[in-house]
């Protein structure tokens, strides 16, 4: 791979771990707050607003595809001075997929699910919350390791 392609595809995942983060941040600012305070009501207010598309939609795409190019950029690299920081995003990346697994899995089933009513809701959204932030750690030091290997590359590049 050429470095000036390296570089293309390093800034490719930088921008989807950033699309990531910001969308998690948009939910931890806008629609978890509410969440917490009368979460019956808020969760049917939300499966009513949710009825033909969702959130899902919008992160899915990108955010695979940025965990995707980390994967391959860690997997194809053979510059030892970049070794470090492809690794680092992809182990941490490994570890933010595994987590959102889990919250995507486990928790927002259990609010948006069919028997949502019956989950204990507002633990459950405190448990996101918790949880969202971790997730938006896991995507910001990810993509800090992104981005210093493309200074690395843009360096060499220009």
């Amino acid at each position: 791979m050429t470095v000036i392609g390296q570089r293309r595809l390093t800034l490719v995942a930088v921008l989807g771990m950033a699309w990531w983060f910001f969308g998690n941040l948009y939910e931890a600012v806008v629609f978890s707050p509410n969440w917490v305070q009368d979460s019956p009501a808020q969760f049917t207010r939300l499966h009513e607003f949710f009825a033909t598309t969702g959130p899902t939609l919008y992160f899915v795409p990108v955010a695979q595809l940025a965990i995707l190019l980390i994967w391959v950029l860690w997997w194809r690299n053979r510059d030892d001075e970049l070794k470090r920081d492809y690794r680092r995003a992809g182990v941490l990346s490994v570890a933010n997929v595994a987590l959102s697994a889990y919250v995507i899995a486990v928790l927002v089933r259990r609010m948006f699910g069919e028997d949502y009513l019956s989950a204990d809701l507002t633990a459950t959204a405190w448990q996101w919350n918790a949880l969202n932030v971790v997730r938006m750690v896991l995507t910001a030091v990810t993509g800090y390791y992104l981005f210093s290997a493309f200074r690395k590359l843009d360096r060499r590049a220009g």
